[in-house]
């Protein structure tokens, strides 16, 4: 069975969905090859920092999102061990007219972009495996649907297939990668109904960063980093168990209250790593979100890096690009864009997270400069609402995180 499309996505999760969303609106002929019939919690991002928003909404995807119940909190609150008062952030003036981050399930996230794009007239194929590129400037792919093999023809193939990207490793794509200071534990947990909820929050103690995401309804995602020491910390049969103890920090408030909580999804953990490729193009293949390289999750930035690059392929591909020269503009902007994300996770990870016997100095010393609006930490900090294009060339390069280690 053969058949044919202008493009062709593969992945139909955040970015590839919106990106066919986008283009399907503009009359784009679209097919989406999706390998899940059902969207599962997998512990991924489910925050989307205001300059995401802005995203969202310039891709017509934000009202969506919030019409399946996300949540939007303007305000992001920091404890820790080492201080009595909390720092406030408020994240609702980052971005002209944003309200805040937005948070939602992944699995609703992507069935609702999904749906989206097919509204929109997207053709969208679920249950795709073994999915086979043939490059060049009349790319073709073909994959097996329930025992079938099709073939199909396209101007163009967007990778948007996640970290193992099959479309990036059959196009010959070469990914740079910077090891981890830290590891990422997370689980969905609810009844958290006494818990206020009108502001995420982050909170470090002496062993580990807790990160607090709300979805709303007492229901919110928790994320524990812990440095390199903790990688198997939550892993086995009562890694739960274990992660909801973890939760109990006394620089919380609420951490009883998280500990005490329902989990209502799997507890994993992943490497705090970062990966990037100078060229994320090939002939006839563009990628798009992780498939082209990811952030360090430690700062919660995939859904919004994920957006912006379907912003910007989207606006390539309606000015006509299709080569490899085309799309040169945006893997230069994103190259610059992922510099300066690899330091603003580096700065929090170092400063929070990694393993250290002065960890309780690192944090104190940043605070500080924090709330003197100290022009080396003050922007790549508030950049993790901002956007990272708000951060100068002069504050790039590894002085900072010598300084933040020597405290």
């Amino acid at each position: 069975m053969a058949g044919s499309c202008e493009i062709v996505i593969v992945g139909g999760g955040i970015g590839g969905a919106a990106l066919a969303r986008a283009l399907a609106s503009e009359g784009i002929d679209v097919t989406v090859l999706e390998a899940t019939t059902v969207f599962e919690d997998r512990v991924r991002g489910e925050s989307m920092q205001p300059w995401g928003v802005k995203e969202a909404r310039d891709l017509g995807v934000e009202v969506a999102l919030l019409d399946a119940g996300a949540h939007v909190a303007g305000v992001w609150r920091g404890y820790s061990s080492w201080s009595d008062e909390p720092s406030e952030v408020p994240v609702s003036i980052a971005v002209p007219d944003v309200g805040g981050t937005l948070n939602l399930r992944h699995p609703i996230a992507c069935q609702t972009l999904l749906e989206s794009a097919e509204s929109a007239g997207a053709r969208v194929v679920r249950g795709v495996k073994d999915v086979r590129l043939t490059g060049g400037s009349n790319p073709h792919l073909t994959y097996d649907l329930d025992g079938e093999c099709i073939e199909l023809t396209a101007a163009l193939v967007v990778g948007a297939d996640g970290r193992a990207s099959t479309i990036r490793r059959q196009s010959g794509i070469e990914l740079h990668h910077q090891n981890p200071v830290s590891h990422i534990a997370g689980l969905l947990v609810e009844g958290l109904e006494g818990v206020p909820d009108d502001y995420d929050a982050m909170a470090t103690d002496e062993d580990k960063l807790l990160v607090l995401f709300h979805q709303g309804n007492g229901r919110a995602r928790v994320y524990l980093c812990p440095g390199l020491s903790g990688q198997h910390r939550f892993a086995g049969a009562s890694g739960t168990e274990r992660f909801l103890e973890a939760c109990a920090t006394s620089s919380y408030p609420w951490g009883d209250a998280i500990a005490s909580a329902t989990p209502a999804g799997p507890c994993a953990t992943y490497p705090g790593d970062d990966t990037w490729t100078a060229e994320p193009f090939a002939p006839g293949v563009v990628l798009i979100g992780d498939a082209a390289g990811h952030n360090d999750p430690v700062i919660g930035q995939g859904l919004s890096i994920a957006l912006r690059d379907a912003r910007i392929v989207r606006d390539l591909i309606l000015d006509g690009a299709r080569s490899p020269a085309a799309f040169a503009p945006y893997g230069t902007e994103r190259m610059g864009r992922m510099e300066r994300l690899r330091l603003m996770a580096d700065v929090v990870a170092v400063t929070n997270a990694e393993d250290a016997d002065n960890r309780a100095a690192r944090l104190a010393g940043v605070k500080e400069r924090i709330g003197a609006m100290d022009p080396e930490v003050f922007p790549i900090l508030w950049a993790v609402y901002a956007g990272p294009e708000t951060i100068g060339p002069e504050l790039l390069g590894p002085g900072l995180l010598d300084r933040i280690r020597a405290a």
